[in-house]
């Protein structure tokens, strides 16, 4: 049996071997296409399919009357049904690219013919194109059973001491910006096939929710649980946006195979996936108090989530801000009010560090204005307020218990990597010089809570008939190399080659509990289910051989040849083979997030003729606990990083004043090509936590986290000197070159 020596997932990577949810295909199976709303709100006063239906290829056009499927709220208890984003629109559209009606026909090209000769007839209402709209006072409801645009609201801390500390305070500064809203843009959007098999139905889709979109489609079907099972192909990338985006047309896609017995592909275009995978959007403000030394003490934010037409996961998102800040930071007067409104833009949801990424967006550039209050370098201003060992445990102000980090350590260690003093010499000397290319460092210091979601996280194992051992930790595909920890991990409890070990594709149909892979959730609690798991199997496999061989349990080994034999008799022995069909179930609880941290910090070069930057060198020295595999840590840093980069730099869905969206392609979406962004250099530094036998916590989404405010605030510190005092993201060279010119005139 040879083994595979590099990611257990590169073999059918690389050789093209895997397939993803585009690429399946079974014979008989259909198209499915969507019709999708050209205006951002308006009732449907009617549709005729009737010249559609009429075109040789197509099976049906069907509508939500015709289907029949039940509405499920986003977040339970949070967005109740008559503000969740239903599969087709019912009675009203809420957004620009709203699915309105399906189209089933023979290939792609006759589905996307007829769905252009769809004719809906729409009532436009005025639409809301942005935060300010929903709030004012006579603003039209977008649901009006819901009563208001404003899906919550909630305040935290202690108002009055902070108030307090706010008056008391001998150094104040306040801070507004918009953390812009983006596109998730994964490789490959939403796509699989629905296969039905009699009363049952097949779902392959490529969600990284297994378990919820197994009851998601229960439930938007009224089918019994045991009537559907989703299986999970290898995801063309995730970043939280598979999580939710448009999922809920495979309900559609299940009703309409059950309903014409065949099969169905459903694969999202580009345009289809940027109109409606989208995130983030928060307009934030924040007021830092400090005395003159630089101790922080007190913290008053406010952020309000703009959610689009339909308040789902994203509604959640601005609690995650509110329950991350103060991030990394000993400040005990917190007072942060967070809220979620609906407006006629994309419903949002999880992208990479959801919520998360705007609490340390919004408190890292307040840190560095607090340091230019101060009149204290930015490094030095962190050093005196970061969280030390004997800070630990730590109770946040959003009732969350933080473990220990090395924050101190990592924002020594990124200063040393990148050559910290060095560098604030240089960027004197441009500046005496008058250099029109300015230098600018930014840090980011950062703190994470990982594994929060769904911190139990069961796993199965069973020996199959060919004598190997196939584990199923409930992980999707995504991308994150978690096929070949969960490898490991199995084949190091048990003692087997690695070779001996099959990482399980998810399916609810073998598996009900199959998870899924989100909120930085994976290496930590998967890998230690997997653990547990694995000991669990080993335990019944040494009762089975020592009942066969009628030695003691004590006595039994599992050799690394996958035998087991009775230890000093070398001739007593059992093949797997002998013992197929056994299986361990096992679930690891965390009971609450390990916290992981660090520090980014950011170069630049800015032309000040142009505005254009060019980021020269990014570090990011990373404390999640222990790392499993250098390799693959290093890999989710840096890729998170580089999407943090994008968002600082590049990406940005913008709307217009009726809410038509202005970036549908990636010719208007700007995305970095290989060439826009350097190497990102990679440091750990490891604080095992006890929360979990392996000690390790989660990496996947600190570089999307701490990226975005170390590039902005290297790129407000390159420009400092001619009076630039922030510039919200993306920093496009047009926004730079206006800050540069509004300065010059206030001079």
């Amino acid at each position: 049996m040879s083994t595979w020596e590099g990611r257990v997932e590169d073999f059918d990577l690389l050789t093209g071997q895997a397939r993803f949810g585009g690429d399946l295909r079974v014979e008989g199976a259909l198209w499915l296409e969507f019709v999708r709303s050209p205006v951002a709100q308006a009732t449907i006063a009617a549709i005729d399919r009737t010249a559609a239906e009429a075109l040789d290829g197509v099976v049906g056009v069907f509508t939500a009357d015709d289907l029949e499927l039940i509405t499920q709220p986003s977040v339970e208890g949070i967005t109740p049904t008559e503000i969740s984003r239903p599969p087709l629109a019912q009675e009203s559209v809420a957004y620009v690219g709203e699915a309105v009606a399906a189209v089933v026909a023979s290939c792609e090209a006759i589905a996307a013919d007829a769905c252009e000769m769809v004719e809906v007839d729409y009532e436009p209402l005025p639409p809301l194109s942005n935060l300010a709209s929903a709030t004012e006072g006579d603003a039209p409801l977008l649901h009006p059973g819901h009563g208001s645009n404003v899906v919550l609201t909630v305040p935290s801390g202690n108002p009055a001491a902070v108030r307090s500390s706010l008056e008391q305070a001998e150094v104040a500064v306040t801070l507004s910006q918009h953390y812009p809203r983006v596109a998730c843009s994964p490789i490959e959007g939403i796509a699989g096939l629905v296969v039905p098999h009699g009363d049952r139905v097949l779902v392959h889709i490529n969600s990284q929710m297994p378990a919820l979109t197994h009851d998601e489609l229960a439930n938007t079907l009224a089918l019994p649980d045991d009537r559907i099972s989703v299986v999970i192909p290898p995801i063309g990338g995730g970043f939280g946006g598979k999580c939710w985006g448009e999922n809920g047309l495979f309900a559609v896609a299940a009703q309409l195979a059950r309903h014409l017995n065949r099969p169905l592909r459903l694969v999202q275009s580009r345009p289809e996936n940027l109109l409606s995978m989208q995130a983030r959007d928060q307009d934030q403000s924040i007021t830092l108090a400090a005395d003159q030394s630089g101790t922080v003490t007190a913290l008053v934010a406010e952020v309000s989530a703009d959610v689009g037409g339909y308040a789902g996961m994203g509604a959640f998102e601005p609690l995650q801000t509110q329950r991350l800040l103060p991030g990394p930071y000993r400040i005990d007067q917190v007072a942060v009010t967070a809220s979620a409104v609906m407006t006629n833009t994309a419903p949002t949801g999880p992208y990479r560090g959801p919520g998360r990424a705007e609490a340390i967006g919004l408190l890292e550039r307040a840190m560095d204005n607090l340091a230019r209050a101060l009149d204290l370098d930015p490094a030095e201003l962190r050093r005196r307020n970061l969280l030390r060992h004997e800070d630990f445990p730590r109770q946040t102000p959003g009732e969350l218990v933080m473990d220990e980090a090395d924050h101190l350590g990592a924002l020594e260690q990124a200063l040393t990597e990148i050559g910290y003093p060095s560098l604030r010499e240089e960027q004197a000397a441009r500046r005496a010089s008058e250099d029109h290319r300015p230098l600018g460092i930014g840090l980011s210091c950062w703190a994470d809570f990982t594994g929060r979601h769904e911190p139990c996280q069961p796993a199965s194992a069973r020996v199959t008939d060919d004598g190997r051992i196939e584990v199923d930790a409930g992980i999707a595909p995504i991308g994150q190399g978690m096929q070949t920890v969960v490898t490991r991990l199995a084949a190091k409890t048990l003692g087997l080659d690695p070779a001996y070990i099959v990482a399980a594709i998810p399916d609810t149909g073998r598996f009900r509990s199959a998870l899924g892979s989100f909120g930085s959730r994976s290496a930590s609690l998967a890998g230690s289910s997997a653990v547990q798991v694995a000991e669990q199997l080993l335990d019944q496999l040494k009762k089975q051989a020592a009942d066969l061989l009628e030695a003691a349990v004590d006595d039994i080994e599992l050799h690394s040849d996958a035998t087991l034999g009775v230890r000093g008799t070398p001739s007593a022995s059992i093949a797997l083979t002998d013992l197929a069909g056994t299986e361990a179930t096992a679930a690891f609880d965390q009971g609450q997030p390990t916290f992981s941290g660090g520090t980014h910090v950011a170069v630049v070069e800015i032309d000040t003729e142009t505005g254009n930057v060019d980021l020269i060198r990014h570090v990011a020295v990373t404390d999640c606990g222990r790392v499993l595999s250098e390799m693959q840590a290093s890999g989710q840093v840096q890729g998170g990083a580089v999407q943090g980069i994008a968002v600082a730099l590049f990406e940005e869905m913008r709307y217009d004043a009726d809410a038509n969206p202005l970036t549908v392609s990636l010719a208007d979406y700007l995305v970095p090509a290989a060439s826009d962004v350097p190497t990102v250099e990679t440091h750990f530094i490891e604080t095992p936590t006890d929360r979990n036998p392996l000690g390790a916590k989660g990496v996947a989404e600190s570089g999307a986290i701490a990226a975005p405010p170390a590039v902005q605030n290297a790129i407000v510190d390159a420009l400092s000197h001619l009076g630039v005092t922030h510039i919200d993201m993306p920093c496009t060279p047009e926004r730079i070159w206006q800050a540069l010119r509004a300065a010059t005139e206030r001079r």
